[in-house]
């Protein structure tokens, strides 16, 4: 039997991969808060492990079929090689940032890892993506929104940065190679083969790190955590359930499929919009009693929520007629 051929991927509107990148940026805005609690019953290399190696396995049914209708060529190729690119990029964010969320807050952690809303534009330079200047403008507004939304403390004498938001920031520069590689790798592979193999290769290395980490120091406490325990599996499973399936599954392969209509400087922007819901799910949170979390929501964090929104509003804004080529890899 001969199998259909699977066209090339279709641009979407504007609007409509917009859309997709704010929902996938509400879910890992929300998902903060599923990590910041797991790191107080499995180690934060096992928990990435887990994670996306399920998030692999769940995709997998559906990536098998979409890939027997790929042609031969590009979109093969492009899902192969962008799958595994963005897998290394993925595993040494995700790791850098899970480290972090011992030693921060969910607020904190959600604004440095919205830092490559200025990163992905810089890197961009280097391959030839030409960046407006309303992106510019943008970006540097979305960045001091940040400032105050997560960092801004004037009881404490300003700006604090603790340990924690170094890893993090890690995980930022990590993050915007992510979404170079999925911006150039979306625009011919196939969403969900490229979600599989990028999920796959982050799970095999962070498992493979977690154990050889709890075999090379058993007696430490931060290393016996990393340690594949049924009880320690159990103690997780929602915020592990809520981070494979919301965040793993579903944004990342979102945040792929519209990539293929968006340049990644663009969907940096609206990608950053995580921060202002990790403040907004920290507060209800905090609302309810797990102080554990972080700080309230203060009218410096509204302030730079409502700064962030300026700055992607003026990212998308059209100042006069613009060539249909403005984007290139």
């Amino acid at each position: 039997m001969t199998l259909p051929v699977a066209a090339p991927p279709r641009r979407m509107g504007t609007l409509a991969a917009d859309s997709l990148l704010l929902t996938a940026a509400l879910i890992w805005g929300s998902t903060f808060v599923a990590q910041k609690l797991a790191t107080a019953g499995m180690g934060p290399v096992l928990f990435n492990g887990l994670r996306y190696a399920l998030g692999a396995l769940i995709v997998l049914p559906i990536a098998a079929w979409r890939w027997r209708r790929l042609p031969a060529g590009p979109a093969r190729r492009d899902s192969i090689v962008g799958g595994l690119l963005a897998g290394i990029a993925m595993a040494i964010a995700s790791t850098t940032q899970q480290v972090g969320m011992h030693a921060t807050s969910v607020s904190n952690a959600g604004f440095i890892t919205a830092l490559y809303v200025i990163i992905v534009p810089m890197l961009g330079l280097f391959i030839g993506q030409r960046v407006g200047w309303n992106v510019w403008w943008g970006a540097m507004l979305a960045v001091a929104g940040l400032v105050f939304l997560s960092l801004w403390t004037p009881g404490a004498g300003g700006i604090t940065v603790n340990r924690g938001d170094l890893w993090v920031l890690g995980c930022a520069i990590g993050w915007s190679f992510h979404v170079q590689v999925i911006g150039w790798a979306a625009r011919e592979a196939d969403a969900f083969a490229v979600s599989c193999v990028q999920f796959a290769v982050t799970g095999a290395c962070a498992i493979v790190a977690s154990q050889a980490i709890a075999a090379w120091s058993p007696d430490a406490a931060w290393a016996a955590s990393e340690a594949i325990r049924p009880e320690a599996i159990l103690g997780v499973a929602w915020p592990l359930a809520y981070a494979t399936l919301l965040s793993t599954c579903i944004a990342f392969t979102l945040q792929t499929v519209a990539q293929g209509s968006a340049p990644p400087a663009h969907a940096a922007i609206i990608l950053s919009l995580e921060s202002v819901f990790a403040a907004i799910s920290e507060a209800v949170c905090l609302a309810f009693g797990w102080t554990e979390l972080g700080a309230p929501l203060t009218a410096w964090k509204l302030f730079g929520c409502a700064l962030m929104f300026a700055g992607v509003i003026l990212s998308q804004w059209r100042f006069g007629p613009r060539p249909a080529a403005s984007y290139t890899a």
